[in-house]
């Protein structure tokens, strides 16, 4: 039953979310693209990470569509969220509730990014390590390093050492003599000690170097890493020059993030482990035996566990099964906890003690939630213009659910044998289709000796531990495309020569980026065109359906919000954005 590390990784996971995004923020641009509704807009920087993190560019050749295709998306997301808040849908707790968990979670992310980590990379701090930056540390270094599996009494021995060697440096003994006799840094045991110069963003990659970049000039310190001792002298520093510090805030930020991450989840699990004492706890073993029975099993904690619960709550049953100083939970509090803050991750073998921590645990965060919900982070959440990923996402499937979704048709049989006829002549004709592994080169050379050892009897996997696989088609006319790629069909000629488990070698054709390439390929299957039948279908027609309809009232919707709010491209601005953009 894990929850403990789950609620750990979130917590990391929407810290880094939360604070790329500010980073990213606040290094936008001013060039707005879109201007969607009355208070909404897109920056092309957003477009350009929409553009980047989609790989349209992979998906479309021409960098001015993959860029169109990519805003056109946006804006109709935007759009969507925009109406889910004027239709009023926030209000309908039917929907709202299968996302109260997850609301949850995000809200935990905020009050630690705001209470904790905040704490340490607010403003006051960024300005305080921006005044701290102009400088490049020079420094002597001798490294002693720990054996490895190093018993306690051999670590003794070494930090003795280092502190034997501190002394004679400090009673005037050549610190460059000293680290070319003992330092088993490479580096500077030729140099005299000399590291190369440390500024303010090396010594954030380093524990080491971080502690180091607050020395002072004539500092001689002893520092102790995990694998090794550092004697350390600062002999002089260097100035240099630094941007304004709010074109390096964004930067700034990032790196006190990095560096405070973990102080800041220390004090967040010692406060919230602070909510319950566990020494009052009174456990009520009936009650936590049936939770235990119940927890294992299969699939209780993927929705089971809500009819069991209520059934038994319904009938009466409702016993406590925990008190703590401060509240008490029973089986209605139970199944609160695991809709809306927290459930365990798997249901197997789980123990008593499982079932305890996890309770203790679902209380524990719950109070946290309660307190960020105290600082209203939840109506930053539910806004349409929030900046939460995971929240943008709910929004959009919430408003997919509610006004799309009861729009597709019942796929009765009638209507299942009408959309059969309408498309058997396009979506049910099946098209011939080849699917292969290849080899490629840019070598010749290697692409003929790989072809050798396969004709010698070698199986793809023994000449190489990786290679692409490429699916083509042949349409009616007998034209050669990529299957679900708007990538060149450059081997799918040979492809369709081969019969399946064939190969062939060496295909010889030009790549427009890579140039002339060298190919050897196998056919794993093959299947011939044919028109297919109602009853070849009949296991997939259900989902043919209902994707078909999505695709179609998608497009309708689209259509519709683009008429009941004002929406403004700045083409000038897309084109400009467009042209300047990396390929």
């Amino acid at each position: 039953m894990k929850f403990h590390r789950s609620i750990l990784l979130l917590i990391l996971f929407g810290a880094s979310v939360f604070f790329s995004g500010c980073a990213q923020k606040a290094r936008r641009d001013k060039d707005v693209v879109a201007e969607i509704g009355p208070d909404s807009v897109i920056h092309f920087t957003e477009l350009q990470k929409y553009v980047d993190d989609y790989l349209y560019l992979r998906r479309y050749p021409e960098k001015s569509e993959a860029y169109r295709k990519a805003l056109d998306i946006m804006v109709t997301d935007q759009l969507k969220r925009i109406d889910f808040f004027k239709r009023g849908l926030y209000g309908r707790s039917d929907l709202i509730q299968s996302i109260s968990r997850p609301v949850s979670e995000e809200m935990i992310v905020g009050y630690f990014n705001r209470e904790f980590l905040g704490k340490h990379t607010d403003d006051a701090h960024a300005r305080r390590t921006y005044e701290n930056m102009g400088k490049e540390l020079v420094y002597r270094l001798i490294m002693l390093k720990k054996p490895r599996n190093a018993s306690q009494g051999q670590i003794d021995a070494l930090r003795n050492r280092a502190v034997e060697i501190r002394g004679e440096i400090e009673k005037g003994k050549d610190f460059g003599e000293l680290a070319r006799r003992y330092s088993q840094d490479d580096e500077s045991a030729g140099e005299g000690g000399y590291r190369p110069p440390l500024d303010w963003k090396r010594s954030l990659l380093d524990p080491t170097d971080y502690v180091i970049f607050g020395l002072h000039v004539g500092d001689v310190r002893v520092l102790e890493s995990d694998s090794a001792f550092h004697i350390v002298n600062v002999t002089g520093t260097n100035k240099i020059d630094l941007e304004p510090f709010e074109e390096m805030k964004a930067d700034i930020v990032k790196g006190l993030e990095n560096q405070y991450m973990d102080k800041s989840l220390e004090e967040y699990d010692a406060a919230k482990n602070a909510t319950v004492d566990e020494k009052s706890l009174h456990w009520n073993q009936d009650a936590l035996n049936t939770l235990v029975r119940w927890s294992n099993v299969p699939n209780f904690y993927k929705g089971a566990y809500r009819d069991t619960l209520q059934k038994a709550i319904t009938n009466g049953k409702n016993p406590v099964v925990l008190k703590y100083a401060g509240g008490e939970v029973d089986f209605r509090e139970t199944l609160r906890l695991l809709d809306n803050v927290l459930i365990p991750k798997s249901s197997i073998h789980i123990s008593k003690k499982d079932v305890q921590n996890f309770l203790v645990e679902a209380v524990r965060t719950d109070y946290v939630v309660k307190k960020a919900e105290a600082l209203n982070l939840k109506k930053d959440l539910f806004d349409p213009n929030t900046d939460n990923p995971v929240m943008r996402g709910w929004i959009l499937r919430l408003y997919n659910e509610a006004v799309i979704d009861p729009q597709v048709p019942e796929p009765t049989e009638a209507a299942l044998r009408q959309f059969y006829e309408e498309n058997k002549n396009t979506l049910y004709y099946q098209l011939a289709k080849v699917n292969i592994y290849a080899l490629i080169y840019s070598d010749k050379t290697k692409a003929d000796e790989v072809w050798t050892k396969i004709r010698q009897g070698a199986s793809f996997a023994q000449v190489s531990h990786a290679w692409d696989v490429k699916t083509f088609i042949r349409d009616r006319n007998g034209k050669i495309k990529s299957y679900l790629s708007d990538e060149r069909p450059f081997l799918g000629e040979a492809a369709f020569q081969l019969e399946e488990s064939e190969s062939h070698g060496v295909v010889e054709y030009t790549e427009p980026r890579q140039g002339r390439q060298y190919a050897v390929i196998q056919c794993t299957n093959k299947r011939p065109e044919k028109q297919l039948t109602y009853s070849d279908v009949r296991n997939s027609i259900q989902e043919d359906f209902y994707q078909h309809h999505q695709q179609r009232l998608q497009q309708e919707v689209a259509k519709t919000l683009r008429k009941k709010y004002k929406v403004i491209i700045h083409k000038d601005v897309l084109s400009r954005g467009i042209a300047s953009a990396d390929t």
